[in-house]
C-alpha cells in the first residue's frame, strides 16, 4: 500500500492555512526537513530517528542511460580463435577491434550463446581497462543481448507475424521511453517512478523525493499516482536561485512577497509561493546532505581524477550521486534511485574514434565511482545498471574507417555493485550469424534480443524490495515471459547475501 503523504517530497504542496490542525503542521514540519529547522522548532529526536532509519537497510539504484543506441558489440568482443571471433570479424568488417586490442575478462563461467553452444574468451573495449578490472574482480558482470520485448519473439515471427512487437522498433524516442517503462502503449509510468512507489515504505523519514534525477525530466522517473515526482540536480549539486542569496535586497523583496500570500489570494498566485518554499526548503536538505559527504573526510575530487573522470559530465554526476549517498541521513531515503544520462551513442559515422571516447569516459566515471562508494562502504548497497535503447546493427554502414553502424535491437547491458555475482555474462550472446538465427534483417546483424528489458529490470526491482508477486505492477507485461528467476532465465546475477 503506498502512502499519499505530502511529506514525502519538497516539492509537493505545502500546508500553510493557519488554521491547520496539529496533524497538519508535523506534516509541514517533515516537509521542511533540514536540520536546522527542526532544531530551531525543538524537534530533534525527530532528527535523530529520520537519521537512524536513513543507515538501516539501505539500498541504491543507480540507473546510467547511454543515450542514442550504444554499440554494445564492440563493447563486449570475442576473442580467440572460435567461430564467434571468425563471424564477428565477417561482420564488423571495418569497424572490427582486434583481438589483441581488447582488454581481457575471466569469465567464472562459460557464456551461453544462442544454438546451444559456449564460449570463454571475450574482452572488453581497448578503452574499458578499469571496468576489466571490475569484472575480474567479479564486482560487474555483463547481461547479453537484452531488449524491448513484449512477448518471446523469434526471428520468423519477426517477418511472418504470430507475435506483438514492441512499437515503433528502430525508433529512438519510442525505444528510449520502453526502454524505460514497458514495450506496450499508453505510455503510464516509468519504472524507476513506479519502483519507488512500490518501495515508499522504506523512505518513511524520507525529506525530499527518492527518485534524484542528474540529467533533467525523463520516462524512467514517472510515477504512476503522481504522489512522487522527481528531484533535479545538476552536475555538480543543487542549482540555486539565481541572484537569489547573494542579492540582500532582491532576498529581502522575494521572501515579503512570498509571505504576503495567503489562503485568498489567487490559486497560481499560492501554487508559485508553495513552489519557491519547497525550491528553498529542497536546496537546504540537498546542501545538508553534501555537508555530510563532505565532514566524513572523503577526497571525492581526488578519487575520480586518479580515476580519470575528473573532467567528464558523467564522472561529474556519478561523483554527485556518491555525494547524496554519503549523506544519506540528511535526506531520510532508504530506497533512492537515481537516473544518470550519457549522451552521444547515435554512431552512424565515426564509429570507432567517437566510440572510443564515450566508453573511455564512462570507463573511468564507474572506476572513480567504484572508488568512492567503497572508501565510504557502500559499493554493496548500490547497484548501477547500464544500458541503452538498442544496440547497433554488426554490419556497419559503409566500407572505411570513418563509418558507423545503423539502428538496431538486442545489445548488451552493466550491472556493477558488491552484490552483483560478478565475472559472468548473463543471458545469452547472439550467435552473431547474419540472414539466420536472431538475425532480424537483410544481412544486417539486427539481433532478436533473448532477454527482455522487463526480466532483467524485475530481477534489480526484487532485490531493491519488490515482492515477486507484485512485479506484474511494476513490469505487466514480464506475465508473457518464463520466470526471470527460474535457473533457465541465466539472470542470477545478484547475490542475494550480499547488502541485505
Amino acid at each position: 500500500m503506498i502512502k499519499k503523504r505530502v511529506s514525502k517530497i519538497v516539492n509537493k504542496k505545502i500546508l500553510t492555512s493557519q488554521n491547520s490542525s496539529r496533524r497538519d503542521f508535523i506534516k509541514q514540519v517533515s516537509c521542511l526537513g533540514s536540520a536546522a529547522a527542526i532544531q530551531s522548532l525543538g524537534l530533534t529526536s525527530l532528527l535523530a530517528a529520520s537519521k537512524a532509519l536513513a543507515v538501516d537497510d539501505y539500498k541504491a539504484l543507480v540507473f546510467i542511460f547511454l543515450d542514442g543506441g550504444n554499440d554494445a558489440f564492440n563493447m563486449l568482443v570475442p576473442r580467440g580463435a572460435g567461430q564467434l571471433r571468425d563471424d564477428y570479424e565477417a561482420g564488423r568488417r571495418v569497424v572490427a577491434l582486434p583481438a589483441s586490442d581488447l582488454q581481457p575478462i575471466n569469465l567464472t563461467a562459460p557464456a551461453s550463446i544462442y544454438g546451444g553452444e559456449v564460449y570463454n574468451d571475450f574482452g572488453l573495449h581497448p578503452a574499458c581497462d578499469h571496468m576489466a578490472d571490475l569484472f575480474n574482480n567479479q564486482e560487474m558482470s555483463v547481461i547479453c543481448n537484452v531488449g524491448n520485448l513484449y512477448e518471446p519473439t523469434t526471428r520468423d515471427q519477426f517477418f511472418n507475424g504470430g507475435s506483438i512487437l514492441p512499437p515503433q522498433l528502430f525508433s529512438h524516442a519510442d525505444q528510449q521511453q520502453q526502454f524505460q517503462s514497458e514495450p506496450a502503449l499508453p505510455f503510464r509510468f516509468g519504472w524507476g517512478g513506479r519502483l519507488a512507489e512500490l518501495t515508499d515504505i522504506y523512505n518513511s523519514a524520507s525529506t525530499v523525493s527518492p527518485l534524484i534525477s542528474m540529467s533533467g525530466l525523463n520516462a524512467f522517473q514517472v510515477s504512476r499516482d503522481s504522489v512522487l515526482n522527481p528531484y533535479t540536480l545538476g552536475t555538480n549539486g543543487v542549482t540555486p536561485l539565481w541572484n537569489y542569496k547573494n542579492n540582500v535586497t532582491r532576498k529581502t523583496m522575494v521572501e515579503d512577497a512570498m509571505a504576503s500570500i495567503d489562503s485568498a489570494s489567487h490559486l497560481m498566485m499560492q501554487k508559485h509561493r508553495d513552489i519557491f518554499n519547497s525550491a528553498i526548503q529542497a536546496e537546504a536538505i540537498i546542501n545538508g546532505a553534501f555537508n555530510e559527504a563532505e565532514n566524513a573526510g572523503i577526497d571525492y575530487d581526488a578519487i575520480f581524477s586518479a580515476a580519470g573522470a575528473a573532467s567528464s559530465k558523467v564522472g561529474s554526476q556519478l561523483k554527485t550521486i556518491a555525494k547524496m549517498i554519503a549523506g544519506r541521513s540528511s535526506t531520510g531515503n532508504n530506497r533512492p534511485v537515481f537516473f544518470v544520462k550519457v549522451t552521444g551513442f547515435d554512431a552512424h559515422q565515426n564509429l570507432l574514434a567517437d566510440h572510443s571516447v564515450l566508453m573511455g569516459e564512462l570507463n573511468a566515471a564507474l572506476k572513480g565511482f567504484r572508488d568512492a562508494l567503497t572508501q565510504q562502504s557502500d559499493f554493496d548497497k548500490v547497484l548501477s545498471f547500464v544500458g541503452s535503447e538498442f544496440g547497433r546493427t554488426l554490419t556497419p554502414n559503409g566500407d572505411d574507417a570513418t563509418t558507423g553502424t545503423d539502428h538496431a535491437w538486442g545489445g548488451h547491458a552493466l550491472v556493477m555493485g558488491g552484490m552483483i555475482n560478478g565475472g559472468q555474462l548473463f543471458g545469452e550472446h547472439p550467435d552473431l550469424k547474419l540472414n539466420e538465427g536472431l538475425d532480424a534483417s537483410g544481412g544486417r546483424g539486427r539481433w532478436v534480443p533473448t532477454t527482455s528489458t522487463t526480466q532483467c529490470a524485475s530481477v534489480i526491482a526484487h532485490w531493491f524490495g519488490v515482492s515477486k508477486p507484485d512485479l506484474p505492477q511494476l513490469f505487466p507485461t514480464v506475465a508473457n515471459f518464463p520466470d526471470p528467476f527460474h535457473v533457465d532465465a541465466n539472470l542470477g546475477f545478484i547475490n542475494p547475501g550480499v547488502g541485505v
